[in-house]
């Protein structure tokens, strides 16, 4: 479990994504580079830093996802094993290098769940229930566009005015036909 953040930096107007252990990481280069005497290159880096509440927030993420795992498999897969959910959680927020890392069955049960590879016959199935999800998904932000859209027409003139043409002409916006 980690949360990946979306921000925009201010400095170099563009978005940015990563992970709250990156923060971690990154003021541990900072300490590196004043400890080895390299000021001009940690103060520069410190610049680059985005507000510390931000930050701050960001970090605590972390323990939002840690509390989330742990209610999680406390209220199922180890009900009655509260001790084990929280070290299990805590493996699963911040003991990955990256977001990417695979988690194999092998890797699951070493870390304490109860995990088992799904037997052929019911993969097709399981990949079945995954695509009617994408589609599921694609149809509500398809409906959320449209609701979007029928509020922006509520908003003063002016203001509708400022916004991307596209936003209230469903016909200029790619792979969207403007039907209801």
């Amino acid at each position: 479990m980690d949360p990946q953040i979306t921000a925009m930096n201010p400095l170099e107007q563009r978005v940015e994504r990563f992970s709250p252990l990156h923060i971690e990481s990154t003021l541990q280069l900072i300490r590196e580079e004043f400890a080895n005497g390299n000021d001009k290159l940690a103060e520069g880096l410190m610049q680059r830093l985005q507000f510390p509440l931000t930050l701050g927030s960001f970090k605590k993420l972390l323990d939002v996802s840690q509390d989330y795992v742990e209610k999680l498999l406390s209220s199922r897969m180890l009900k009655g094993d509260p001790k084990k959910a929280k070290k299990i959680g805590i493996e699963l927020t911040s003991g990955y290098a990256d977001h990417s890392w695979c988690i194999t069955v092998e890797e699951a049960n070493t870390l304490g769940l109860k995990a088992t590879e799904i037997e052929e016959q019911h993969l097709e199935l399981v990949w079945k229930v995954h695509n009617l999800h994408r589609e599921k998904e694609a149809l509500v932000a398809k409906q959320n566009e449209r609701t979007m859209r029928e509020k922006t027409k509520e908003l003063p003139a002016d203001l509708q005015a400022t916004l991307p043409s596209d936003l209230l002409d469903p016909t200029k916006n790619k792979g969207d036909s403007g039907r209801p």
